[in-house]
């Protein structure tokens, strides 16, 4: 896994000016790749790179280059079917065993299209110098980040993570009122839209091209849940079979890497069968990791030891309670870049920290597993609330959720609470958005704290941002059955705009760990849409095949429980007794009226009223003190008081240009053996020697000369 980054260039450029803002970038991302840092100015665009070695260690190096071919790519993530696509590529004459090799082979012979015929994830910049082209292409979920931008000079930029286009001074960072009022309802932005103003996200399974001063983006891959799709001949028999099959598949191939691969371990059904199939797979090898809490109500490390125990694979765990979240949240926002409206991401900061402390490089995760067998509790939520519809005056039926939902103090309640809280919509069962309803309108809630100056701005024009979300979801989703509505826009929010940015890729990168995800293999996906529902959900039983599949390879107790869904304090951790002291500043009303976002008198009375419970604080309350403390962080550390670079991050990066950049030749030819001078070995676009600081400064060590690109 690793971080790109890049901009096109003008002609009239000083070399100089130009190598400083991609040395920036690139050190801006240096914890997504701490085994290099490397980049490369070429005619008309720059380059950078940094590496976290995990496919080809010695030879895999970027930003990788073609002279012959013109084509210079830089690439985070991995092509897991790398080795497969090699033979379908005769035509190529590989010179590294890399994943990133079969890229520049693959748009070599199929052109951008060849995004179709990877299995992976993946966000890649490639740069055809012979058209002047610069295609984007990002992976068919989101698990890989890739953020663009254009410049004030009619350029174009692009970057792993926002804070590297803010490192390069091509862009300002400014909060982006409409992509808050969409966090505060949806959890995250809707893409394209970022939080910050200028800078969009290249929006999952899309292609992109800037040519001319102009981009382009097309869809290459859809989620297609229609109910044409569904295979109603399928027996469950078959439909194990299958899921047998293909999940192996995904997990074989995940577990390929020239470094060790561990397992994240939750205690759920998802990790906990994932575990027990690599371990058959690597041959009783495995290695877990797990984070556990200091608070009873949402710690799960009975269950973690206990599968560990019975797979008996090599477990460590690391336990976080309220004073390790409110110190650890600056550094999550840092890496998240959104609002928040939960601290779940801060456990997985301090796992992933644990991850490497062993030196390990990669863990498998099992997220997907629940978007695509129906696992959530909003499936089913939607399921009753129909089945309610149906008959809005019951007095019966709104007590189903107290059934649903036993971990909250809701479900205490009486049938006329649940009626109240549940009860939206019902009048209109056919809504796209009714799946949703309950929990977008429990979170919009938090935008009754923000100032009027910025409501104002926020709702320029009548912005509304669930319309926005609806706006942006194809037509004929529409037309779906009502649990495919609900999948759809459960992917298309939560699972890549907050479960795989801000408690996935974000956290795993913060450390320099890369996640892989076996439920998120198109194949899978796809095969599950084949599926019945009643083959995923029966009745009030969430994931049902998975757990067929599961019995007997987890231990019963894992699949008898009672979904848990992962949470982590807040309240605790930023108003209790061992909150951090940044908490007690930045929510202050005086700082808080500073960045002007929120309301500070409206936010101390919540402050007070928290101090002065004595019983858990409502969903609501919690997710409102979260969404104030990770703004007041976002703007003092993107606005107010931006960090600098170190300047030892800004060395450690080498730039060279396309005169001076060790290539990947085609021609055959040169020595054998894996040597420094070897064809394999010759592959580096920077060069091993020390930066050069200008155009005319000499190298100590000269790489092979280059063929100069012929451009039009």
């Amino acid at each position: 896994m690793c971080g790109i980054a890049g901009f096109t260039t003008r002609p009239t450029e000083p070399r100089p000016a130009v190598e400083a803002k991609l040395r920036a970038m690139t050190a801006a991302l240096r914890h997504r790749g701490p085994d290099a840092q490397r980049g490369v100015v070429l005619d008309g665009v720059a380059l950078g790179h940094t590496r976290l070695s995990v496919v080809d260690l010695v030879d895999g190096h970027q930003p990788m280059h073609v002279p012959e071919r013109g084509l210079t790519l830089v690439f985070n993530g991995e092509i897991y079917n790398h080795v497969e696509l090699r033979a379908q590529l005769p035509g190529w004459q590989f010179r590294t065993h890399s994943d990133t090799e079969v890229i520049l082979a693959a748009f070599d012979a199929w052109g951008i299209d060849c995004v179709t015929r990877f299995v992976g994830q993946f966000a890649f910049a490639l740069w055809d110098a012979g058209k002047r082209q610069l295609w984007l292409a990002r992976d068919r979920v989101g698990v890989r980040p890739l953020f663009v931008a254009r410049t004030d000079t009619g350029g174009f930029a692009f970057a792993s993570e926002a804070k590297a286009l803010f490192a390069s001074g091509l862009l300002e960072a400014k909060l982006d009122p409409r992509a808050l009022a969409e966090t505060l309802h949806l959890w995250a932005p809707v893409s394209p839209r970022s939080a910050f103003e200028g800078v969009h996200q290249v929006p999952p399974g899309h292609v992109g091209l800037f040519e001319r001063g102009t981009w382009h983006e097309r869809r290459y891959w859809s989620l297609d849940l229609s109910d044409e799709r569904v295979d109603h001949s399928l027996t469950l028999s078959d439909a194990l079979s299958e899921l047998d099959a293909t999940l192996s598949d995904s997990l074989r191939l995940r577990l390929r890497a020239d470094v060790p691969v561990a397992a994240y371990l939750s205690g759920g059904l998802d990790s906990s069968l994932l575990c027990a199939m690599a371990q058959q797979q690597l041959g009783g090898s495995l290695q877990t990791f797990s984070v556990g809490f200091e608070q009873s109500r949402f710690d799960e490390r009975s269950f973690q030891q206990e599968v560990a125990t019975a797979l008996e694979t090599k477990h460590a765990s690391v336990p976080v309670g309220d004073r390790e979240i409110g110190a650890l949240l600056p550094k999550v926002v840092w890496h998240t870049e959104q609002v928040l409206l939960r601290s779940a991401p801060a456990p997985f900061f301090a796992l992933s920290a644990l991850v490497h402390s062993h030196g390990t490089k990669v863990v498998l995760t099992g997220e997907g597993a629940d978007e695509i067998f129906l696992g959530y509790d909003l499936f089913k939520e939607t399921a009753i609330r129909r089945f309610w519809a149906r008959a809005p005056n019951s007095v019966g039926r709104p007590k189903l959720f107290s059934r649903l939902y036993p971990y909250l103090s809701l479900s205490q309640q009486s049938s006329e609470v649940l009626r109240t809280f549940f009860g939206t919509g019902l009048d209109h069962p056919e809504a796209l958005d009714f799946s949703h309803q309950v929990r977008w309108g429990n979170s919009g809630r938090v935008a009754r704290f923000l100032s009027p100056d910025f409501l104002a701005r926020m709702n320029g024009n009548g912005f509304d941002p669930v319309a926005a979300m609806l706006e942006s979801v194809p037509a004929e989703v529409k037309t779906w059955r009502p649990l495919a509505r609900a999948q759809y826009l459960e992917f298309s929010s939560l699972l890549s705009g907050y479960l795989l940015s801000s408690q996935g890729d974000r956290m795993l990168m913060s450390n320099s760990v890369e996640g892989r995800f076996p439920f998120l293999d198109h194949r899978l996906i796809e095969f599950a849409a084949r599926m019945p529902d009643s083959f995923k959900l029966r009745g009030l039983d969430e994931k049902f095949i998975l757990k067929r599949f599961a019995k007997g390879r987890v231990p019963p107790r894992v699949l008898e429980r009672t979904k848990f869904p992962y949470r982590a304090p807040v309240v605790e951790a930023l108003i209790g007794r061992s909150a951090p002291p940044w908490a007690e500043e930045l929510l202050s009303a005086k700082t808080v009226n500073a960045a002007g976002v929120f309301d500070g008198a409206k936010v101390e009375k919540l402050t007070t009223k928290l101090k002065r419970s004595t019983g858990p604080a409502s969903e609501a309350d919690a997710m409102a003190l979260m969404a104030v403390a990770s703004l007041q962080l976002l703007w003092r550390q993107y606005i107010d008081a931006p960090a600098r670079i170190p300047q030892s991050h800004l060395d450690a990066v080498q730039i060279t240009s396309a005169g001076r950049v060790e290539s990947l030749s085609l021609r055959s030819g040169g020595r054998s053996g894996g040597g420094p001078t070897s064809p394999r070995s010759r592959l580096l676009t920077p060069t091993l020697s020390p930066v050069a600081q200008g155009e005319g400064e000499k190298m100590k060590r000269r790489p092979p000369r280059a063929r100069k690109e012929k451009h039009p």
